[in-house]
């Protein structure tokens, strides 16, 4: 039996070593508050690069861009439900976005996350451009200091970012050259 002040506060990855959700109702990942932004989306198990973290489930289409909406083609923006809407912006993000057949965006591991660690995304990676941000508050040694979209990378960020960002973007991308 465990004295009272043994108990500690377990999450889920600590439960069952390395919960890889084969099988598991539990969806990888927990609403919890941060140090200075607010809430944000935690990795409750680990994920291996290249894997969905959070499938985008759209829950309605949206007119134009705003602060709430995702940017999903050209001329098209979707407001999404679920935990999807809650995941940062990092200037060092470890999820990337990819079209989904439900008309949303899903976040992929854009490198191994351990469980505990912050899902954050390049808001950039998603929209051309960003009109409706507040400073970046990331902290990151790569931080631009500004929540920028795709159009304001510079051309090395945009090649590193390469399979893990909107497919329109790079159609925007070719529009601006022609």
């Amino acid at each position: 039996m465990f004295q009272e002040e043994e108990v500690l506060d377990l999450k889920m990855c600590d439960l069952e070593g390395d919960l890889q959700g084969e099988g598991k109702d539990e969806p990888g990942y927990e609403l919890r508050s941060t140090p200075d932004k607010g809430a944000g989306v935690y990795a409750t198990r680990n994920f291996s690069k290249n894997s969905i973290v959070v499938i985008g489930n759209p829950i309605k289409k949206a007119e134009k861009n705003t602060p709430w909406t995702t940017q999903v083609g050209i001329n098209s923006f979707i407001l999404r439900g679920g935990l999807s809407s809650k995941v940062n912006h990092s200037c060092s993000p470890n999820v990337g976005y990819r079209n989904n057949d439900n008309g949303g965006m899903d976040y992929v591991a854009f490198k191994d996350i351990s469980c505990g660690e912050e899902i954050v995304t390049d808001y950039a990676m998603g929209n051309y451009v960003i009109e409706h941000m507040p400073e970046c508050l990331c902290g990151s040694s790569r931080c631009r200091k500004q929540i920028t979209g795709w159009k304001d990378l510079p051309g090395e960020m945009k090649k590193e970012y390469a399979g893990f960002h909107a497919q329109y973007l790079a159609e925007m991308d070719a529009n601006e050259r022609e």
